[in-house]
């Protein structure tokens, strides 16, 4: 049976919320039922990421790994315990750079993104200031109360 590792930050959980992703959710599903699937997460300890699941009834994964460090260094440090059960784990990962360490260390890798929205960045027109849009606000006020005839037209 395929063994599978999916991070938890950026595939399964929105990083610093308390939310998940569908998508994660989805996979973490699917994987589930078809794999012995283990989370990985530098973030949490083994009791936060076990709280976060219970709250949301995801259950059934084989294990929790936890990274000692953020980025590839801390990530290919778990996998390696994962490489002792099996050769071959399939890595649901969400950071580039990790991908790629693991790709580069013999991992099947799988990268999930997300359609993130972030702030929006200022167009092509400035912000109107207060005071301009007050005064065009009084001159549209104006123009309505002006009787209009044909003589003005």
């Amino acid at each position: 049976m395929l063994a599978a590792v999916m991070v938890v930050e950026g595939v399964l959980r929105v990083p610093d919320s308390e939310g998940h992703y569908d998508t994660g959710w989805g996979l973490y599903q699917a994987l589930n039922k078809n794999c012995r699937l283990h989370l990985l997460s530098h973030t949490w300890t083994e009791q936060d990421i076990a709280l976060w699941l219970t709250k949301r009834h995801i259950t059934g994964h084989q294990s929790y790994l936890h990274a000692p460090e953020p980025g590839p260094a801390g990530r290919l440090e778990a996998l390696q315990r994962v490489r002792a059960w099996r050769i071959g784990a399939l890595v649901i990962e969400s950071d580039p750079a990790c991908a790629a360490a693991e790709l580069a260390a013999g991992w099947n890798t799988a990268l999930v993104t997300s359609a993130f929205q972030g702030p929006r960045q200022p167009g092509p027109q400035s912000i109107r200031p207060w005071d301009d849009l007050s005064d065009a606000v009084e001159r549209q006020h104006e123009i309505r109360l002006t009787p209009h005839s044909p003589e003005h037209s």
